[in-house]
């Protein structure tokens, strides 16, 4: 059996039929399940550090979610098996609130915390059981460690640090400066502490142990037929398509990474029908709200973003999608074109998924980060628009010559495995999720203002009593040095890592690898 097996497989594959086994085809049958008595399972289950995306149906608060209380949501994303996702989408999971920490008053706590565990997989009345633990929300201002969801401190604002610690460097005295402490008092910018994730908000969990997948819920091949016409000539024009887009100066940005097929009224309705805004224009009405969003850690549902350029040519649309934190969103520029095929506009889009914002010293402005997997957000918009209900078709063009790892405008690193992404968009009808109010409302804050206001308080004694001297000062200043170099390390490493991967005369569109030092006023932990 060992050296029929070597004469109809390679060896590192199972899978693979070695070149002229052609006759011996007909044997596959018998000999695969003992070649490979895996594969059988690797459709119908899935293991531990496996990943998968969810959307919540239901709204969770660390101010008023009780423990032991039962949370749905839905698979929006499963990891792929051939040509499907282990798991159909639209999925039903079920799950609980392991424990809750509500911030009160402030007395005790400085942060809110939640945790919750999803754990059943309904299929009808069928249900699988299973093991997992939250990995990160999508757009959140609230981090994720060890499975556990925590708050933001609110007093770790912009305003806070520079009015409660680095104002009184040069002293013990928290209340040195009187008229800081007066501003603050009258002016509070303070975000709201506790915890709250609406429905609709998407999260990654990742499995802890073996789920067996219910034979109704085996995901099946995407159904849609593409413009055969239009695919086969982006086929042929694909490697002539433009790759990345530049800034006002002209150096080397974002990637070209989605192509849409539709109509602007087709792309206008699929992306508000998957919760997408568009942007505003860069004003001082703008540039205000820009500052109050930075400052309060809240969220600019249609802040504008940075003007690029594509051959020349601004976007014809813009658009994005955060949940509750200026620093986090998914946005995507679009331009169109009528020269790729005749009689039909083709979009062309770079998508990408910002992670952070800071302060760049040496441009002197707030910048935002970016995730390095390009591919990672390009499949976000894809389960977007796929989940509203508005996407005919979608198939991956490779693009021969394509940089795989390379570096934007701003020095961040970007990897991806160079295909274009088409979307053949069709009028929304029938969308997998719908923004229902299915679930009651529940509280999310205090509802006085005065609580609320006293909380404030409470919370910015307690801070500057620990924080507000010159030995946290020093610390915490020297903790943003430290990072702001790190990361400039970690960025010219990665640069010079793409550049011994690319082709030499791709080492021009690497962008700087000299990258801008960046210090974060926003995300400081403590």
């Amino acid at each position: 059996m060992k050296s029929l097996s070597r004469v109809l497989f390679d060896s590192n594959d199972c899978w693979r039929l070695k070149r002229g086994a052609a006759p011996l085809r007909l044997l596959l049958a018998i000999f695969l399940l003992s070649c490979c008595p895996e594969s059988r399972a690797q459709c119908d289950s899935l293991h531990s550090g496996d990943r998968l995306w969810v959307r919540l149906l239901d709204p969770l608060s660390s101010y008023s979610s009780k423990a032991g209380e039962k949370v749905r949501a839905m698979v929006i994303e499963s990891p792929k098996c051939g040509e499907a996702e282990t798991i159909t989408v639209g999925t039903l999971v079920e799950g609980e609130i392991k424990a809750v920490r509500r911030l009160g008053m402030g007395v005790v706590h400085q942060t809110a915390q939640l945790e919750v565990q999803f754990n059943r997989l309904k299929a009808g009345a069928n249900e699988a059981q299973f093991s997992s633990k939250v990995l990160e929300i999508d757009n959140a201002r609230e981090t994720v460690r060890n499975g556990v969801i925590h708050g933001v401190n609110a007093t770790n604002t912009p305003q806070g640090r520079i009015t409660g610690r680095l104002a009184h460097l040069p002293t013990w005295n928290p209340y040195s400066d009187l008229a800081l402490v007066a501003y603050r008092v009258a002016f509070p910018v303070f975000p709201e502490p506790e915890i709250y994730l609406p429905p609709g908000t998407d999260v990654r969990v990742e499995l802890t142990a073996t789920l067996l997948v219910p034979e109704g819920e085996r995901g099946t091949p995407e159904e849609g037929t593409a413009d055969e016409v239009a695919k086969a000539v982006l086929e042929i024009t694909a490697a002539e398509l433009p790759r990345r887009s530049t800034t006002a100066h002209g150096q080397a940005a974002d990637i070209v990474n989605v192509a849409l097929l539709g109509t602007e009224e087709q792309i206008d309705a699929a992306f508000r029908a998957a919760g997408w805004r568009s942007s505003d224009p860069t004003t001082t009405k703008s540039v205000f709200h820009e500052m109050y969003a930075i400052m309060a850690f809240t969220n600019y549902a249609q802040a504008p973003v940075s003007r690029q350029l594509l051959d020349g040519a601004d976007p014809a649309a813009t658009w994005q999608k955060g949940l509750d934190s200026y620093q986090k969103r998914e946005h995507l520029r679009l331009w169109a074109r009528n020269d790729v095929i005749e009689g039909q506009t083709v979009f062309l889009g770079a998508m990408t998924r910002e992670t952070g914002a800071t302060l760049a010293l040496r441009q002197h402005r707030f910048i935002h980060h970016i995730d390095e997997d390009l591919d990672g957000g390009r499949s976000i918009v894809v389960r977007n628009l796929s989940l509203a209900g508005c996407v005919a078709a979608v198939y991956y063009l490779p693009r021969p010559g394509e940089e795989h790892v390379a570096m934007n405008a701003t020095g961040d690193p970007m990897r991806t495995d160079g295909s274009l992404a088409v979307l053949q968009l069709k009028d929304c009808e029938n969308p997998v999720y719908v923004r229902t109010a299915t679930s009651p409302p529940i509280a999310t804050r205090p509802r006085s203002k005065w609580r609320r206001y006293a909380r404030m308080l409470v919370m910015n004694f307690k801070t500057d009593l620990v924080r507000g001297n010159v030995l946290y000062g020093s610390f915490d200043l020297t903790r943003m040095l430290v990072r702001a170099r790190r990361s400039h390390a970690e960025k010219t490493m990665m640069a010079r890592r793409g550049e011994t991967e690319q082709k030499p005369q791709a080492s021009d569109a690497m962008g700087h690898a000299d990258g801008p030092v960046h210090a974060s006023f926003l995300a400081g932990e403590d």
